[in-house]
């Protein structure tokens, strides 16, 4: 039987969850890393550490965004970015953004936190100028 990446993720995730101290999570992961090598998923370990990471951040309501800028971002304006976002938004939860570049935005900023998407980004606003232009 195939065992899905969600499934590895779940199952690691119950049994980290049961642990009662440091030395058991250890050694429930070990025991894990034992488990999927016998069954040679190594391979799949990025995407079950990616869903268990989803798993985790779900049960404990935290809600997971991109904050996307064309540079780096000052810790400042990202915590500016992040207040507005989460009244924007009116997310009951915690929010936890990961600032990823991409130079092809040119400036501003791309918010992407749940199933919304805010696109304030200056390659936006110029096609949106052109557009406006072309009518």
């Amino acid at each position: 039987m195939k065992v899905s990446f969600k499934q590895y993720a779940q199952s690691l995730y119950e049994v980290v969850k049961e642990a009662e101290s440091d030395g058991d999570i250890k050694a429930e992961v070990e025991n894990f890393v034992k488990i999927i090598a016998a069954r040679r998923d190594l391979g799949k370990t990025g995407r079950i550490i990616a869903e268990f990471e989803k798993i985790w951040n779900e049960e404990r309501g935290i809600t997971e965004g991109e904050l996307i800028s064309a540079r780096e971002l000052d810790k400042e304006i990202v915590a500016l970015l992040h207040s507005y976002l989460v009244k924007l938004l009116s997310v009951k939860t915690e929010v936890k953004l990961e600032n990823k570049i991409d130079k092809s935005i040119l400036g501003g900023f791309v918010a992407k936190v749940g199933d919304t998407v805010v696109d304030g980004s200056l390659k936006r606003q110029l096609a949106s100028l052109k557009n406006k232009l072309v009518r």
